[in-house]
Parts: structure tokens; sequence; C-alpha cells
């Protein structure tokens, strides 16, 4: 549904040769080529991982060994809430809270890669979902305009979409009120009695329904003969209406203010990039991002799209994508951008949690009789317990289904991905290591064996952990050939284990020289 004047896609592309471009994430694209250097000399089958995606595939995880009866409990012991894409919500605020960081080195942290750029003024057209299948009906307390007709302050307009375009008008006083005048339209659109950005809220339009307020104009289609309604607005007036919902407007108030402005950049990055059909730009759900009009705006978030006006995040001179979900976990998935730990999580509620399910719901989830086996078959290698699962096989009477880790998560409703299954109450499982680590990189003085902090985990810590010169970990720690010892890869550097000589700083030149020797 075309609107005059209304800004396209070109209009979204970022101002190219901006003076004083911050970078975002330099150290991410170097961890790229750095990961590329390092897996390329060693044998894949040596390091257990898929160099294209640092998928590790670990023999010990726990599956269910015979038929189980229905009503058989499994606890799933889990981590962050989400896809874990881009951005943790929750670990941003958690560095901004407790490590002072602006909104720019938040953005920095999780879309390595980008660099902050502008966007000129634009408009978002937005599906509004729970309008689906219904007219419009509408009022301004100041008045409003309609087939090029101004109406008296409370008079309501109602519009039954057309096929071919255009809309029946109905104008009465009040929403139930008499007729007043009526029409047939070419222009099947409500607009307020000012068109311009970040109106009073007497000039809002309000559905006569539940008196929903809304900045811009609100207009009507017909969708394969479905009817929709559509907010146009202002991009920044869209995003006063974005953030609240998508973060928590409260953490201004205990030093969180800089995570909602990270959070501002973000939605205007990844609603620039949006246009899912051919009557609106995107939807006002969680299948886009969650927009709620103007009747969910609060000065602290107002505050931070206002303090970011038209920045956004590009990689070579086009804008991003950059999604983001509640909490991570306290690792970042991967993906489009680079996956990193993330601290700051620890304070989000989802941060490890635990849910019970049943043989049964396993089993049903997936068709496959009743269950015979669960295993888990690899891991994405980022965080605990070998990180995200990526792929599982579900085994019953009936059959074999093989899944994802999302597909998995999708289907029993779980926070997230990354996961362990537990015993089932009478069943044999079979036992998850302690750590893919080897033992003999234990800590000195722990006679159980049992990984709490490897070597290189110690030497990492001393070196100043995440804050330190080597930056963020880029993966997982992995075994040297012929089990000579251990290495992690980080951001600025590699940390390699071995018994002569212990936990040592080196570079890829000197991991390139360790490999053909074994580390003798």
């Amino acid at each position: 549904m075309a609107r005059s004047g209304r800004s396209g896609t070109a209009g979204k592309k970022p101002v190219s040769g901006r003076a004083g471009r911050f970078l975002v994430g330099g150290p991410g694209r170097r961890t790229s080529l750095m990961r590329v250097s390092v897996l390329g000399l060693v044998p894949a089958l040596a390091l257990g991982v898929a160099i294209g995606g640092f998928t590790q595939i670990r023999a010990d995880e726990p599956s269910i060994l015979h038929a189980v009866a229905a009503d058989t409990q499994f606890m799933l012991s889990g981590h962050g809430n989400g896809h874990g894409r881009g951005m943790g919500q929750w670990g941003a605020y958690g560095y901004a809270k407790n490590d002072g960081w602006s909104g720019e080195r938040i953005l920095s942290h999780y879309y390595g890669g980008t660099v902050l750029d502008s966007l000129p003024p634009a408009q978002m057209s937005v599906r509004l979902t729970a309008q689906d299948n219904s007219t419009l009906d509408v009022y301004s307390d100041a008045g409003l305009v309609v087939n090029g007709q101004r109406t008296a302050p409370g008079e309501a307009a109602h519009l039954t979409a057309l096929p071919g375009g255009g809309a029946q008008v109905v104008v009465t006083s009040g929403c139930g009120g008499g007729v007043v005048w009526e029409a047939v339209t070419e222009h099947p659109w409500v607009d307020p009695v000012d068109l311009s950005p970040d109106r009073p809220a007497d000039q809002f339009l309000k559905l006569c329904n539940n008196d929903a307020p809304y900045r811009g104009a609100l207009g009507v289609v017909l969708d394969n003969g479905s009817a929709r309604t559509v907010n146009l607005l202002d991009m920044e007036d869209y995003l006063l209406g974005v953030v609240p919902v998508e973060a928590k407007a409260e953490w201004a108030d205990s030093g969180g203010a800089e995570a909602l402005r990270a959070q501002a950049v973000a939605a205007r990055s990844y609603a620039a990039t949006e246009h899912r059909s051919s009557y609106a730009d995107t939807c006002d759900t969680q299948d886009c991002q969650v927009y709620g009009g103007a009747g969910k705006e609060d000065p602290r978030t107002t505050e931070a799209v206002r303090s970011t006006a038209g920045a956004v995040l590009s990689r070579d001179g086009k804008i991003v994508a950059t999604e983001f979900s509640s909490s991570t976990g306290g690792y970042s998935s991967g993906g489009e951008f680079p996956a990193v730990e993330d601290l700051g999580d620890a304070l989000s509620p989802n941060h490890d949690w635990t849910v019970n399910l049943t043989a049964g719901e396993i089993a049903d989830a997936f068709d496959v009789g009743e269950l015979q086996s669960l295993k888990i078959l690899s891991r994405n290698g980022f965080g605990t317990d070998g990180g995200r699962v990526t792929a599982v096989e579900v085994v019953g009477t009936g059959g074999t289904v093989g899944a994802t880790g999302m597909q998995f998560r999708q289907k029993l409703g779980l926070k997230s991905d990354w996961f362990t299954v537990g015993d089932g109450a009478g069943v044999v499982v079979a036992p998850d290591s302690e750590s893919t680590v080897p033992e003999s990189n234990s800590p000195s003085g722990d006679p159980s064996g049992t990984v709490t902090e490897t070597q290189i985990e110690k030497k990492y810590r001393e070196l100043g952990g995440e804050s330190g010169s080597l930056g963020a970990p880029a993966g997982p720690e992995m075994q040297l050939p012929s089990e000579a010892g251990t290495f992690r890869v980080y951001e600025n550097g590699t940390i390699i284990w071995t018994k002569v000589l212990g936990a040592q700083v080196v570079d890829a030149n000197v991991l390139r020289e360790w490999i053909p020797t074994g580390g003798s």
C-alpha cells in the first residue's frame, strides 16, 4: 500500500563518508581472521570442530537407554531466554549498571565488525496485528482528517478496506453515535490534524475499541482478501513505542540508562532493514520487534531514543539487521555477529533455569510413539556444557526424528536452545562429563580432577580476563593434536597449555610451529 511522500528503502541507507565514525567491534573482525588462521593449521578431527561453524561434537552427552513410561520426569537445565543472537538485553543492562559501560561500548561488544552510522529521516509502516480482519474505527481529541475532510474533535471515522484499494468511510458523532457523513475514498487513510513528527498527545489517533493511541496515520488494506490495519509514522516516533516494550524503562533508575541507549540504536538499525510485505515494513509482535504505540511510551526510554536520534550500525556501507534477545545466558550464539562471552547477563532472571518434562511430552512433540532415546548430537562450542545444542535426535517406537536445538526448543517451549538433559526417575542415563578439557589441565591441588578452573582459564584471569590485553574468548578450550595439550583462542591472542610449558600466551606463528612437533 503505497503512500505519497513515504521514504522508501533508499531513504534508509546510511550517510556514507560520515565524519568521526566510531568503530564498533574492531577486535571482533580480527577475531574472525585469527580463528580461520589457527583452525586452518589443525585438522578438524583433531580439534573436534567443524571449521566453518565451530560445531563441537561430544560423545558423552546423556541419552535415555531404553523405552520409558510416559509420565517419567526429566529435568532440563539451561541458560538464557531467546535465540541469543546479537545483543543480550539483560547483559547490556548488567554491563551498564555494574561496569559503567557506555551505549557505544555495549554495541561494540555484541555487534563486532560494525560501525556507528547515521540514518536520514525515514518513515515506518507497521501492521497492527490485533486489528487483523477488522474495520478501522478511530477518533482523535483534536479531530482528524479523512477523505480530505477534517472532522470535529471527538467524531469517529470508520474505514472498511475495498478490493483494488480505497475504502468505505463512515463518520459518526463519537465511536457509537449517529452518522454525520459517509463516502467512498481512494485514499484509505485517517490522518491526524498535523502529520509532522513528535505531535502533542491530543492529536494522537485512538482506536475506538480500546482507546489505544497512535502517532502518525492509520490506514486499511486488503491482504489476499483479509483486512489489515497499518500505522504509518516517523521512524523516531515509531521507536518511542518500541524501546519501552523491548527493554525495561526502569533500568534507567538503577544505572542502566546506557543499556536503553544501546537498545534504541539496535532497534533503529533492525527497523531500517525491515520490509515484510508490500503494504507494511514490519509488524508489532516478536515476529518483527514489539511495538506498543504511543500508549506504551515512557520518558526514560524517550530520552534514550532522542539522545541517539538517527544512529544506526552498518557494515560495508549497509545498515545491518541488529538482532537482539532477552538473555544470552552468558554467551551470545554467534551467526551474523561473532559469539562473545556475556558476563553482564549474570543479572538476568533467566541466566540459569530448569524445567521438568515428561517422556510423553517429549515423544508427543516429535510424534515418535513411546520415547526410547534422546541424544544431544552436537553443540556450538560457546560457553559451559559445550554451549547451545545444534543437533538432537529423538528416537521412539514410532520412528526417529532429528532436529536442531532451536527446533527442539520451539517444540517443547524451552527458554533457549542452551540446555542439558538430566536423569529421569528410574531411568539409566549415560553420564555427562564434567568438562571437555583433559584432566591433566585441572588446577593443581584438586584431587578429584574435576575442572573448576583450568590452567588456561587461570592464566587468562591473571592477565585481566576480558578487560585485559587478550580481549574476549573467541571459542572454547580445545585439544592440540595427539593430545599434546590444549589451547584457546581470544580476540587478540591465544593461550596454549602443555605439561612442559604450562600456560603461555602465543601468537599464530608459534602455534603454527607447534602443531607439526606435537608440542615436544
